[in-house]
């Protein structure tokens, strides 16, 4: 009969309520297709690969290379390299750039309220902000990690480093003495799987701060300063007697970065020589939760909803 409506068959909403939330993570993924945000982790990328090849090429002079870089040879230690890079500064500017030019200008262009007139559920909004920046990080690590793997393999093949021969008169004998090379410390798959784990909560500790600056300042600029600035101020605090009740000292205790990787393979502090990785992970995960909410919190208010003036 004419005008009687179609009644849906069964599954047939759920079909596209499944279609719909597909969608809408397509589209936060593709809001990250930017050219800030590409650029900055190019230049992520770009660091560590560069800071590898300039200790290889030293090391190639004098015959002696650092074990730390010598490691990334094997591909679960070049995953675990990127894991801490991407978890230490370089990390934090790339969330920082990440999502200033992405909720930082939704909130300050005013278009936040439209998002909300079609997702009113500003929890979910969030969260699928989080899952998109979660999802960028764990991409970058992989790619930095194969880089990295990919680097040292052709420098070893095309640049090895041999020791140098010791002169007899310094050797000590009469025969010329080649010293051992240092010995190398690779990490295991499980050590890589841990520290990748260990960098996408910390990754999510840097976004939650980064959406908190946001939700307040409503600005590009405020979210990029006050997202990464904090963290960068109080890096000084580790060497007082309150440095065990700070996030970079449990970003170290979590990682277990060792000493002798340091400017090398991350810049951050270094883990203490008794690190306590649970302490450590109790600690950020107690960060990031507040974090969090205090950051769904401020993007559920009405001041969210007015552009910057």
């Amino acid at each position: 009969m004419a005008g009687t409506r179609r009644r849906p068959k069964r599954g047939e909403g759920a079909a596209r309520a499944t279609s719909a939330a597909r969608a809408a993570w397509a589209g936060e993924l593709r809001a990250l297709w930017t050219v800030p945000v590409w650029g900055a982790t190019a230049a992520v990328v770009a660091v560590a690969l560069a800071l590898v090849g300039r200790l290889w090429m030293a090391g190639a002079s004098y015959g002696v290379l650092d074990p730390s870089v010598s490691a990334l040879a094997s591909l679960p230690s070049a995953l675990r390299a990127a894991a801490w890079q991407f978890a230490t500064l370089l990390g934090l500017v790339l969330t920082g750039v990440a999502v200033a030019s992405g909720l930082g200008q939704t909130l300050e262009g005013g278009t936040w309220s439209a998002l909300r007139l079609f997702e009113n559920r500003v929890g979910v909004l969030w969260a699928r902000k989080v899952g998109a920046l979660l999802a960028l990080s764990l991409a970058g690590q992989i790619v930095t990690g194969l880089l990295l793997w990919l680097t040292v393999s052709a420098f070893a093949r095309l640049w090895p480093v041999r020791p140098r021969a010791v002169p007899p008169g310094f050797s000590g004998g009469g025969a010329v003495h080649t010293p051992p090379p240092l010995p190398v410390e690779t990490a295991t798959w499980d050590q890589a799987a841990g520290a990748i784990a260990g960098a996408l909560l910390v990754q999510f500790v840097f976004i939650s701060l980064a959406g908190v600056a946001a939700a307040l300042l409503r600005s590009v600029i405020g979210t990029l300063a006050l997202g990464i600035g904090p963290l960068l101020v109080t890096a000084p605090l580790v060497m007082l007697p309150a440095a065990p009740f700070l996030p970079h000292r449990w970003i170290a205790d979590l990682l277990n970065l060792p000493s002798e990787a340091q400017y090398q393979l991350y810049f951050w502090n270094q883990a203490p020589p008794d690190p306590s990785p649970l302490t450590g992970g109790l600690g950020l995960a107690g960060l990031a939760a507040s974090a969090a909410v205090a950051a769904w919190a401020g993007l559920r208010s009405e001041r969210a909803l007015r552009p910057v003036d």
